[in-house]
């Protein structure tokens, strides 16, 4: 039901009876030859639609293989425009709509024709809106105005277990009406040769997968023990990640990887380490939260292959926010059926114990050049399995460390992680002679608030003045719970004058704070505020600003004195 060549004959002649079946059947059985040296499914159906239309004498042909949803998709086309052949591609066939089809056929005379269906142009089952979903219509002959439905033929091509594995769609037989006995015996034969043709290269994409998965799988076992003993060595995530990608690159088969994790809102994922990008690129996909509502859109159910997702630029449409999100190369243009394209990529879910998504593993470009067969993904996901495994615990591992200098009531770093980093600020304002300072916050009779309204007000009060000092501080700021309710703020790139108004700021947002469960109590705070000096550590510099917290205590409280030195 593919679109009718004007170049079919006129109704009731067969495309075979002007140069005989003879020498049309020596040509058919010549193409087991070049059928039988394929390498790929995607070969097989094109030598037949090309077979179909070069000697049988069609105007047009496609050829639909079977996924493992039960599904028929066009992969091979031949005799028809740009337009037409992406139509016909974005269409595919469920195996009810196939039978469907098949049960509506007619015999020819009184003798079925084997292992050709023809749906006449009469059969109401063509206006079902699932067939005309899964098929092009065409007019009735050569007559491409007619605005008839034209009929249908379907060749099933037949797997060694009698498995329908896909199927011929010649175009219309000149004028709508039935094929000759001749042109079904020849259409029959070569659905023979091709169904025989995919038998073989099946077993031959076995035989190389067999192989391939069994070395992927050793090398697979050697990165997956590499990135276990850094796990155990309290490695970070992103290390962790960086391994892995590595690891899918060098095991998986393909020349691009990238590794997105889900962030805590569950809406949003995020490059956290990609292999075969350049530093530009890789920059700005770690700077491109992608929403998981776009990636998506290359996450459909009719992309599924296997657990994955293959999403195949012959058949999908990618959206342009997500194009420019995402790392697409420039189509080479020696690009041909069954090759790998810049736009198709594969996408791998990471999912934990509990199948929930945590997070993408998108590859691209075959080391081999080809779309990947079953077994090659199959292989992937048996590595991806491991890699969420991996991803699992080393964010269980950063996750401890970072709970570990947490100050688990107000959220802000305790002390022991305030004097780590802290050190590093310093050391490294030291090296480029910036200005830091730093300041000692304590709360005025916080001992008064919890004897008179109880300790969960205190912790309410602490939690709140925590939420004023962050609200205020920008990015690269630090501010810890040093101890009860004391707080320690550390200001890279920041004069003594800034550090005062700052910390005045801070003061002043404490001190208007209203919070309900102390009655009209109102927070105060002290502080102390010193410039770091030059060489000075950390602690002499804390020690400073105590003392100057102190002064601030003994001239009466809610308010702010500068160290001395500074």
């Amino acid at each position: 039901m593919v679109p009718v060549s004007s170049s079919a004959l006129p109704v009731g002649i067969s495309p075979r009876a002007a140069s005989g079946t003879a020498p049309a059947l020596h040509q058919v059985l010549r193409t087991a030859r070049s059928l039988s040296a394929a390498e790929h499914p995607h070969e097989v159906l094109q030598i037949a639609c090309e077979t179909a239309c070069e000697v049988l004498g069609y105007g047009a042909c496609a050829a639909a293989l079977r996924g493992d949803d039960g599904t028929f998709r066009y992969e091979a086309v031949c005799g028809l425009g740009e337009r037409q052949e992406l139509d016909l591609r974005s269409k595919a066939m469920s195996g009810a709509v196939f039978e469907l089809l098949i049960g509506a056929s007619l015999p020819l005379g009184s003798l079925p024709l084997g292992s050709v269906h023809w749906v006449p142009p009469g059969s109401p089952v063509l206006w079902y809106p699932e067939v005309e979903a899964a098929v092009s219509p065409s007019g009735v002959g050569p007559d491409e105005r007619s605005s008839a439905r034209g009929s249908l033929l379907l060749v099933p091509l037949v797997a060694d277990d009698a498995a329908v594995v896909g199927f011929l769609e010649p175009d219309d037989p000149g004028g709508g009406g039935p094929p000759a006995a001749d042109e079904a015996v020849l259409l029959g034969g070569l659905a023979e040769l091709a169904g025989a043709a995919l038998g073989t290269v099946a077993a031959r994409e076995d035989a190389r997968a067999a192989l391939a998965v069994a070395e992927a799988q050793r090398r697979q076992l050697e990165e997956l023990l590499t990135a276990s003993v850094a796990l155990r060595g309290g490695e970070a995530l992103d290390d962790v990640l960086g391994g892995i990608a590595q690891a899918m690159t060098s095991a998986g088969g393909f020349r691009r990887a990238a590794i997105y994790l889900l962030e805590e809102d569950r809406r949003t994922l995020r490059v956290r380490a990609t292999v075969g990008l350049g530093p530009a690129e890789d920059q700005r996909l770690r700077s491109t939260p992608v929403p998981l509502a776009e990636l998506e859109a290359m996450m459909r159910p009719e992309m599924r292959v296997g657990r994955s997702f293959l999403f195949d630029h012959r058949r999908h449409h990618l959206p342009a926010e997500l194009e420019s999100k995402l790392s697409v190369k420039a189509a080479d243009p020696r690009w041909r059926e069954g090759m790998w394209h810049a736009l198709d990529t594969l996408t791998v879910p990471l999912r934990d114990r509990s199948g929930t998504l945590c997070g993408v593993i998108s590859v691209d470009e075959p080391v081999s050049g080809r779309m990947p067969a079953l077994a090659h993904i199959r292989a992937v996901e048996m590595f991806a399995e491991q890699c969420s495994l991996a991803v699992v615990e080393a964010r269980r591992y950063e996750q401890a460390l970072a709970e570990a200098g947490t100050d688990s009531l107000t959220g802000l770093a305790n002390r022991r992680a305030l004097l780590a980093r802290a050190a590093e600020v310093i050391a490294e304002s030291d090296r480029r002679q910036a200005p830091c300072s730093v300041a000692f916050l304590d709360l005025d009779h916080f001992k008064e608030v919890n004897d008179r309204f109880g300790h969960a007000a205190g912790d309410e009060v602490l939690v709140s003045v925590a939420g004023a000092l962050t609200g205020r501080l920008r990015a690269g700021d630090l501010v810890a719970r040093y101890g009860g309710e004391e707080m320690v703020v550390v200001l890279p790139g920041t004069s003594l004058g800034d550090a005062v108004a700052i910390v005045e700021e801070l003061r002043q947002r404490v001190a208007g704070l209203e919070l309900e469960g102390l009655r009209g109590h109102r927070v105060r705070v002290s502080a102390g505020v010193a410039l770091v000096a030059a060489g000075e550590s950390l602690g002499e510099a804390l020690a400073r600003a105590d003392q100057a917290l102190y002064d601030a205590k003994r001239a009466g409280r809610d308010r702010l004195c500068v160290a001395e030195g500074s």
